[in-house]
């Protein structure tokens, strides 16, 4: 075996699930890096959109399949996740969110929110997930958009988010979970010290202070999954 060849095995067999070797084309020597894109509290920001139903990037680029159709279902593995109350985005209401963390297509470190009425249905699906003993970050998430009528004003409409799931490859919820360990996975956009955390997952990290390690089997009122 030559010696090039057992530097390489070498190299290989002490990466992390997320990493990989690659040829510096400047050196030519080889260079471990990251599958994964990020950009540290600054994930890539997608959105859905509740007056449109649209899932979109950053607010401006709608998001569509393969046939040039707008999107209508999205699908993403979490990652992080939190559940919280907090006033954001210049609003004066304190409202219900879940901010969600996942790797895109492009494999970019990503970020999508939902709030009050979507929260209560990604609760909704939840449910089961968290009573198997598995949490978001076990299993591929697709989101749709369903149009909802006003009971008071039957003129007025918008959308709120459905949720669904399936159980994800376990080979790679190991390797989300250790990208996780090694990297602070927040958005600093969206972190104050005024939120109040009604669910929070280990792999989620608070850059303004460290969060207790809650459990399941805890009685705080924001417990990690």
């Amino acid at each position: 075996m030559k010696a090039d060849e057992s530097t390489n095995q070498n190299e290989e067999a002490s990466l992390r699930p997320y990493q990989l070797v690659k040829v510096d084309e400047e050196t030519g020597e080889n260079a471990v890096m990251n599958k994964y894109l990020y950009f540290e509290g600054r994930p890539r920001e997608y959105r859905f959109n509740g007056q449109s139903g649209q899932f979109n990037l950053y607010g401006d680029r709608i998001l569509t399949d393969e046939k040039g159709r707008t999107l209508m279902a999205f699908s993403f593995q979490p990652i992080a996740y939190r559940i919280f109350e907090d006033t954001l985005f210049g609003r004066t209401v304190r409202e219900l969110w879940a901010e969600i963390f996942f790797i895109d297509n492009e494999n970019c470190v990503s970020s999508i929110m939902f709030n009050n009425t979507s929260v209560s249905e990604l609760y909704r699906m939840m449910e089961p997930i968290l009573y198997e003993r598995q949490t978001l970050c076990d299993v591929l998430v697709t989101v749709r958009p369903e149009k909802v009528f006003s009971k008071s004003d039957p003129t007025r409409s918008w959308f709120i988010a459905r949720f669904s799931y399936e159980t994800a490859l376990v080979e790679k919820v190991r390797e989300m979970r250790e990208f996780t360990r090694d990297c602070r996975i927040y958005r600093s956009e969206t972190l104050t010290s005024s939120a109040q955390h009604k669910l929070i997952s280990r792999s989620y990290y608070n850059a303004i202070e460290s969060l207790e390690d809650y459990s399941l089997g805890t009685s705080n009122s924001a417990k990690a999954a």
